[in-house]
């Protein structure tokens, strides 16, 4: 059974995350980057909810795998914020998809798991 945690950090809309990646990687550092990656969807959606607050547009960056660095970002829209989507990243596509039919280019590769997210109201 999965668990989920909310993240308090963001009281007005909020991540609930499943388990990490943490074992599932011959690359123990970068399953430590992929604990950061979170940190990352976390903080960047509530700086920029607080800006961009009347559009809900927000915009979120990725650390690569190769350089540890932050790379490239995806741009969700609207309907993220306003549905309560499961979205995943998935490794195999290397894209950021969810169940309410977008997709979304997220550049990054997570080894051979994938993390769990909910945008909620």
């Amino acid at each position: 059974m999965l668990s989920f945690v909310v993240d308090a950090r963001l009281p007005v809309k909020s991540i609930i995350r499943g388990p990490d990646c943490v074992g599932k990687s011959e690359d123990r550092t970068y399953n430590k980057r992929v604990g950061r990656l979170i940190d990352i969807l976390v903080d960047e959606t509530k700086n920029v909810r607080r800006e961009n607050y009347n559009d809900y547009s927000y915009v979120h960056s990725y650390p690569s795998r190769d350089s540890g660095s932050v790379i490239g970002g995806a741009t969700c829209d609207r309907q993220l914020w306003e549905l309560d989507c499961w979205s995943c990243l998935v490794t195999a596509k290397n894209k950021l998809n969810d169940n309410c039919g977008h997709t979304h280019d997220a550049r990054i590769e997570l080894a051979d798991c994938s993390i769990w997210y909910k945008m909620i109201h």
